[in-house]
C-alpha cells in the first residue's frame, strides 16, 4: 500500500529549508516503518484539490485509504474540508507555526516522533466545527478580532517579523480602524440577544487558563465565548490575557456549551477568522458540531462526558 504525503509549501518549518531534504527524510523515515510513500509539494490552495481528488479516487476502489499532510493548522483545516465525513484516514505531520491542532491531538512537535504515530495506526474519530457549511479544526470568531488577524498577517509581511511581534502593531491599527463594528449574537433556543465585540467558537471546550488548551476533541460541543462589555484599554489587554492565560472568566467573557449557534448581523456579509485565516461570510451565520466526523492518526485520547449527558 501506498500512502499520500502532501506537503504545504509555505508551511513554516518548510518555508526556506531545502524541500527536497525533507521530501527525502519523509520518504526515508516512513520506508523504514514499513509505509511506502508518495511525496508530494503543493502551494495554497493545490494541496486542498489534491485532497479532494485523493478523496474521489477512493470511492473508486483504490486500496490506500491514509492521507498524510504536512502543514499548519490553515493547511489541515482546508484537508479536513475535504475529508470529513469521508472513510479517508488523515495523518498529520506538525509542520506549521503554532501547531495547535497537532498539539490538541496530542501530537508530538518531533517530526520522528510524528511518523511513529502514523505508522503505529491508532485511527480516532474526532469532531470538527462548521460555519456556513465550512470546517474548522480549532476555532472562528466574528467581531474585533478577524480584523486583528488581518492587521497582524499585513503587518508580518510589512515587517518580516513573526506573529507574536506583529501583534502589538497590529492591536494599534486594529483599535485605530472604523471598519469592524459590534456584533448581534442568537445563542440556545430562547433567541436571547447580545451585544458584544467579540465572540469566540471553539471546536470542544478551550481552556483559557491554559494557553487556549483543549483537552478533549470528542465532546461533541461547540464552546462559545462571547467578550463582555469592556473599556477600550481592558479590550487592548484582551489579546495579550488569552496569549499568557490570564483571562478572567467572571468579567471578561461568557461561556455558552452548545450543538448548533446562530449569529445575527445588519450586514449582509460580515469578516470571520477560522483557524488563524481571515474569510467573508454570509449573514446569518450558522456554526455547529459533527461529532466524530474526522478520523484521524493519534495517540489515544481520553473521550469526555458530554455536558447533558
Amino acid at each position: 500500500m501506498t500512502v499520500l504525503v502532501l506537503l504545504n509549501a509555505g508551511a513554516g518549518s518548510i518555508k526556506g529549508a531545502d524541500s527536497g531534504d525533507m521530501e527525502n527524510r519523509l520518504r526515508n523515515g516512513f520506508q523504514a516503518r514499513g509505509i511506502e510513500t508518495e511525496v508530494r509539494l503543493a502551494k495554497g490552495r493545490e494541496i486542498a484539490e489534491m485532497a479532494r481528488k485523493f478523496a474521489v479516487s477512493k470511492s473508486r476502489g483504490k486500496k490506500s485509504r491514509t492521507l498524510v499532510v504536512g502543514g499548519g493548522d490553515g493547511t489541515l483545516g482546508s484537508i479536513a474540508s475535504v475529508v470529513a465525513g469521508t472513510d479517508v484516514v488523515l495523518g498529520v505531520l506538525p509542520l506549521g507555526t503554532l501547531n495547535h491542532f497537532a498539539r490538541d491531538l496530542g501530537l508530538p512537535n518531533d517530526l520522528e516522533a510524528a511518523m511513529d504515530v502514523i505508522a503505529a495506526g491508532h485511527v480516532q474519530k474526532i469532531d470538527v466545527a462548521e460555519v456556513n457549511g465550512r470546517v474548522f479544526l480549532n476555532n472562528s470568531s466574528i467581531g474585533i478580532y478577524p480584523f486583528l488577524v488581518a492587521e497582524r498577517t499585513a503587518e508580518q509581511k510589512r515587517l518580516g517579523v513573526g506573529k507574536l511581534a506583529a501583534l502589538g502593531p497590529a492591536l494599534v491599527r486594529t483599535l485605530k480602524a472604523s471598519s469592524w463594528k459590534r456584533v448581534r449574537i442568537s445563542i440556545d433556543d430562547k433567541g436571547r440577544e447580545q451585544r458584544t465585540l467579540c465572540v469566540f467558537v471553539g471546536n470542544n471546550l478551550y481552556d483559557l487558563s491554559n494557553l487556549g488548551h483543549r483537552s478533549s476533541l470528542t465532546s461533541g460541543e461547540l464552546c462559545v465565548y462571547v467578550v463582555k462589555r469592556q473599556s477600550w484599554w481592558g479590550l487592548a489587554l484582551l489579546p495579550f490575557k488569552i496569549a499568557f492565560g490570564l483571562i478572567d472568566p467572571v468579567n471578561d467573557v461568557e461561556l455558552f456549551r452548545v450543538q448548533n449557534l446562530k449569529i445575527r448581523a445588519r450586514r449582509r456579509h460580515i469578516r470571520i477568522a477560522m483557524d488563524g485565516e481571515t474569510v467573508e461570510a454570509t449573514t446569518p451565520v450558522h456554526y455547529r458540531i459533527r461529532p466524530g466526523a474526522l478520523r484521524v492518526l493519534a495517540p489515544v485520547l481520553t473521550k469526555a462526558t458530554p455536558r447533558n449527558a
